[in-house]
């Protein structure tokens, strides 16, 4: 059984005695119930067996052909091609902040010294610097507790996150699908462990054009996470969000040219990526200059195009933004 943290609907009292709680658990073969505990679930056998049966063969029926979608999804996404004028053209420019108008970088959630939050209420992008900011004004009662951009209530339950990215996702928002499967891949939001679903909603996400999802499943392929390894669905899915402006997975299709021993196109990618702002991509490049795989002029140029992005991303509020949660991170990462 997996745990009911939703309590809504037949699922909100155990069926076997009528008792409700925070902690009733579903029956994971059919999840239309839920039940206090063993001996609840037990007791109750006899009366739900049949109706558990047909229920479980519903689902599998429905799963199964979910399943077959989502992996034909899959296959087209890695069979397109994606030629090296296409990989290697210019960059689209970063999207702006919709509260400080500033660019963000691509990347998901941090990078270029930048963090950005994915607001499931109006599916709006910010920088981590604005939110902050807001978070202040409410501490001081100077705002209301609701979204900066869009001003819907903030709500951080379990049911404001199904029922607002179930929203967002009735309007094809690829991103809302990542959110989704990012949910289920790490079992929160009162959501089980499951990584087939993940799997599934992050194919969603990507299909629909999600650079998060793409990226997501780039890695889960090349490090085997919690699918096959192939490098070959790597690559493609690095690709598709490299195109699309993801300074990591340009970053990542360098090294992988690296260790293939592709100079020419690794330092190809570490210079893009670079230029874009990536940090960790610049110090390939330093490497590669000290190396004499990189001249001294692509050297010189990307270091002014790279503080240049930098300088164009920056703002107090998103250091002092970027410097509280690094200070976070490591506590929670000694603790």
């Amino acid at each position: 059984m997996s745990t009911n943290s939703t309590s809504s609907g037949i699922l909100s009292k155990c069926a076997a005695c009528g008792k409700g709680g925070d902690n009733l658990k579903v029956c994971t073969s059919c999840e239309q119930v839920s039940y206090c505990n063993a001996k609840c679930r037990n007791s109750h056998r006899s009366k739900h067996k049949k109706a558990c049966k047909q229920y479980a063969a519903k689902i599998r029926d429905k799963n199964a052909s979910i399943r077959a979608e989502v992996d034909a999804i899959s296959e087209k996404m890695c069979s397109i091609e994606i030629s090296d004028e296409e990989l290697f053209a210019d960059l689209p420019p970063k999207e702006d902040c919709e509260i400080c108008m500033l660019p963000m970088p691509h990347s998901s959630v941090a990078c270029c010294g930048v963090r950005t939050n994915y607001q499931r209420c109006c599916g709006k992008t910010i920088c981590s610097g604005c939110v902050m900011a807001s978070v202040e004004g409410m501490k001081e009662g100077n705002l209301k507790r609701w979204c900066p951009y869009c001003r819907a209530p903030i709500d951080i339950t379990d049911e404001g996150f199904m029922r607002q990215i179930k929203k967002r996702m009735a309007l094809n928002d690829g991103e809302a699908f990542s959110q989704m499967g990012l949910a289920y891949y790490n079992g929160d939001r009162g959501l089980p462990q499951d990584h087939g679903k993940a799997f599934d909603f992050f194919n969603r996400g990507a299909e629909l054009g999600s650079i998060r999802a793409h990226y997501t499943l780039a890695m889960s392929y090349e490090h085997g996470v919690f699918i096959e390894k192939d490098m070959g669905k790597a690559i493609n899915h690095y690709k598709s969000a490299a195109i699309r402006g993801h300074e990591g997975a340009r970053y990542n299709l360098g090294i992988i040219e690296e260790q293939k021993g592709s100079f020419v196109q690794a330092f190809k990618h570490f210079m893009m990526a670079a230029r874009s702002g990536d940090e960790d991509s610049l110090k390939k490049v330093g490497e590669g200059y000290k190396a004499g795989r990189v001249t001294k002029d692509e050297y010189t140029s990307t270091l002014r195009a790279h503080k240049v992005t930098r300088d164009e991303m920056k703002s107090e509020q998103r250091t002092k933004a970027w410097e509280m949660m690094a200070k976070r991170d490591s506590s929670l990462q000694s603790s």
